[in-house]
């Protein structure tokens, strides 16, 4: 294990960076105000002990787990180092992968400053003192955490992973709420619930806002597990497509490698696996800039998730008309969502400044970062063509309605006056292709 490394900050605060990780906190031990800049750090158990009376906090939650100190400190910035990236890199979708998450990808999540913020404001807002809540696809449990701080009288934590499920246990014990915070293993589809509950907190999204089949799974848990008249958070979703510029990724799709993918050899296995014909039968997650947009973005899919309503329906084929509005080069689309959270809080993914000098100036998602849908033949457009769109999403044939796969298509063409001057047609299955949309 390294050294900690403690750095002093501007605004009275301290950088800590230990075993890949960084934390910025609170300067002062909240007890007696002793200097932590000259605290222990514990690379193991991720804590820092202050000089003076020995109380120990959790870097990543800011509560006291030892010594005579009860208030916790404030948690300003939590990353993991080395996970810088530029625009436009290229990595594996991360939502078809979840059941294959570890602990760096979980650590990646807590690190993510727009998605904690977000959800943290509004779990402080929607959360009603001695309130039941649900925190579904728990994780590392700092969801159901933060809806404890906020007052719930007790939080049912239901996830796939039991090895997570057993970190969010110890820390939450750890932080003093072990006997109100009861976890469940296993799919949420199977598992029944001892009580009706006020609140049901997710963050099962993908950047294509259904692509961890978020609605099919938060349908089924509002009708079972929800009193009447109780909350969801999120309260709706909306995903959006817009036509891009970005040749940079579209480039590295064609060299064959993600960032993640390992060797030419994995890569191609995998796609031999998924039935693909190539590279571009997958969307990929990237930073895509603002700038490299050709058209104005596009509603491609609302879900609401309160309310009396019944299921969704989450199969489906859409048809966009995009008007391009500058000269470029067509090469795919970009995706991404925007969440309403709570009353006043919403979480939007589409930025697009990922500046490591200044964690508050980030406007990116580190986890969910965009989905990339990239078009095998990139196209010259000029103001004024069209690119017509019809992007759809169907459950494979091999599953059932409660699994975590689904089929994308993207297929479409450039026209340009009245001439059709290209055509694309991609698939994450193609082998399924002709199945019902």
């Amino acid at each position: 294990m390294s050294d900690a490394v403690l750095e002093e900050l501007p605004g009275d605060r301290v950088r800590v960076r230990v075993e890949g990780r960084e934390f910025v906190i609170d300067a002062a031990c909240t007890h007696r105000l002793g200097r932590l800049v000259h605290g222990h750090v514990n690379p193991r158990t991720l804590r820092i002990t202050c000089p003076l009376h020995s109380t120990s906090f959790d870097l990543t939650t800011g509560c006291p787990v030892a010594g005579p100190s009860a208030q916790a400190l404030t948690v300003h910035h939590t990353g993991v180092l080395g996970q810088l990236y530029e625009p436009q890199d290229v990595w594996l979708p991360a939502s078809e992968r979840l059941l294959e998450w570890d602990d760096g990808f979980h650590d990646l999540m807590l690190g993510d400053r727009l998605r904690m913020a977000a959800y943290k404001a509004a779990i402080t807002e929607a959360v009603r003192p001695g309130g039941v809540v649900l925190d579904l696809g728990t994780g590392t449990g700092i969801l159901a955490q933060w809806a404890l701080e906020a007052g719930a009288a007790r939080v049912y934590g239901i996830d796939l992973n039991e090895k997570i499920l057993r970190t969010a246990t110890e820390r939450l014990t750890e932080a003093g709420f072990g006997d109100r915070f009861h976890p469940l293993s296993g799919f949420s589809f199977d598992i029944e619930l001892p009580e009706r509950v006020d609140l049901i907190i997710s963050e099962i999204m993908g950047n294509l806002a259904d692509n961890e089949n978020c609605v099919a799974i938060l349908d089924d848990a509002r009708s079972r597990f929800l009193r009447p008249g109780g909350a969801m958070l999120p309260v709706a979703v909306e995903s959006y497509l817009v036509p891009v510029t970005a040749e940079l990724a579209h480039g590295r799709v064609l060299d064959g490698v993600p960032q993640d993918a390992g060797s030419p050899a994995a890569f191609a296995e995998l796609l031999r696996a998924r039935g693909a014909r190539d590279a571009f039968d997958l969307y990929y997650d990237a930073i895509i800039p603002v700038g490299g947009q050709l058209a104005a973005p596009r509603l491609a899919r609302r879900y609401a998730f309160e309310g009396t309503h019944g299921a969704h329906e989450t199969s489906y084929e859409v048809p966009l008309v995009y008007t391009v509005q500058r000269d470029g080069l067509f090469t795919g689309f970009k995706g991404y969502f925007v969440a309403t959270l709570s009353d006043t809080v919403a979480l939007d993914i589409s930025g697009d400044e990922v500046s490591a000098g200044d964690p508050e100036a980030r406007t990116t998602s580190d986890s969910w970062k965009h989905a990339y849908l990239p078009v095998r033949d990139a196209v010259p457009v000029r103001r004024g063509d069209r690119i017509a769109l019809t992007f759809s999403r169907r459950r494979p044939s091999a599953t059932g309605s409660g699994s975590f796969g689904q089929v994308y298509g993207w297929e479409g063409a450039v026209v340009s006056g009245d001439v059709t001057v290209a055509r694309f047609a991609h698939s994450t299955r193609p082998d399924e292709e002709g199945g019902t949309p």
